[in-house]
């Protein structure tokens, strides 16, 4: 969708780092809201919103090689995938450490992979330095753009084609609203959800066709990030990043400690099995006003930072999350907020969806 379209439905925009991504770095423009983000958070959990995922970064890896090509960087076991399925991983450096997350469609004839905003370059520079007898290739997808039919409603909106997609990632070719396109059963965003790959000159009518039927209402960044943090669910660039390990996140299921070898792998399988990582992600309840960037303090120490920073709907108050030493990340415990105020670990999620 372009910047025009956005406008013309009423978005006000602002930087993903200002809207509670990126760790210093300046993300991409995105629509915040359309004028309304309660009725949008209400979209999401009740009906049916239309949100551009186009800011998340899109690669392609091409050729006889590529699954056993990918499996060798990814935590996720890629490998024995068949067509129309996909699953959700980690790329990490021979550290250990997270570069970027991934999710992994598996088609006929190659991989589509949307990973975090601002990393698509990087990894394709990074993994192209390992193809050496691979028969591979590394790809941006800037011709492809990803919209998302998000709430309880979009199974209705998109007719039988839902049906078809039980599980997260799995994806079939199908006609939306006229337009040709690569339908995803979508996973980590804390509501059902079901993202249109669809070329990039075609985005812009599909959304508005979209649009014309009364169930959908478009919703912006700042509606997504909510639903996000009740349920949860940690986003790369604003609540992990390269300075953190696969486990740390609570994303058990994007590591596989069976399918072999992996950049990466002899660390991340040593930290599982000798007793894991220091830190993991808890969830934060505040005590009054709060925001991003906080430093958290246990017993006068310092626990951690407060990352993504929401006012929840379901809880009537601040709500947060953060990757906090494991001294301070019992639920229950109580931490000062620096600056003033304190906040409560809680377990996650906090709202079932």
């Amino acid at each position: 969708m372009t910047n025009d379209l956005h406008r013309r439905l009423g978005a006000t925009f602002t930087s993903i780092s200002n809207a509670g991504g990126g760790n210093g770095e300046n993300g991409p423009e995105v629509a915040a809201h359309y004028g309304a983000p309660a009725e949008e958070g209400r979209a999401l959990r009740e009906g049916c919103g239309l949100v551009d995922l186009s800011w998340q970064g899109r690669l392609e890896i091409a050729g006889p090689d590529r699954l056993r090509f990918a499996n060798a960087y990814l935590t996720c076991d890629v490998k024995g995938l068949a067509a129309d399925s996909g699953t959700y991983g980690f790329f990490t450096n021979p550290q250990g450490r997270i570069l970027s997350d991934a999710a992994i469609l598996v088609l006929e004839d190659r991989l589509w992979l949307r990973v975090a905003p601002g990393q698509e370059t990087k990894l394709a520079e990074h993994l192209r330095k390992y193809i050496l007898a691979d028969r591979v290739e590394v790809r941006l997808l800037p011709d492809v753009e990803c919209l998302t039919l998000a709430g309880p409603g979009a199974r209705e909106v998109l007719a039988g084609t839902a049906e078809a997609l039980a599980a997260p990632w799995r994806h079939v070719h199908a006609t939306v609203a006229g337009a040709e396109a690569l339908v995803e059963r979508t996973g980590g965003l804390g509501v059902e959800a079901y993202t249109l790959w669809i070329a990039a000159g075609e985005a812009g009518r599909l959304a508005e066709r979209l649009l014309q039927n009364s169930a959908v209402r478009p919703v912006g960044f700042e509606a997504l990030e909510t639903v996000r943090v009740e349920s949860g669910i940690p986003r790369w660039g604003r609540d992990f990043g390269a300075e953190n390990f696969p486990q740390e996140t609570g994303i058990e299921d994007a590591v596989s400690y069976t399918k072999g070898c992996y950049l990466g792998q002899e660390i991340v399988a040593r930290i599982h099995y000798r007793g894991g990582v220091q830190k993991t992600l808890r969830g934060l309840l505040f005590d009054g006003e709060a925001k991003a960037g906080a430093t958290l303090l246990h017993e006068g120490r310092a626990a951690g930072t407060a990352t993504s920073v929401v006012s929840s709907p379901d809880l009537g108050r601040r709500i947060g999350l953060s990757i906090l030493h494991k001294r301070a990340a019992e639920p229950g415990s109580r931490l000062e907020v620096e600056g003033g105020g304190s906040a409560e670990v809680a377990a996650l999620p906090f709202v079932h969806g």
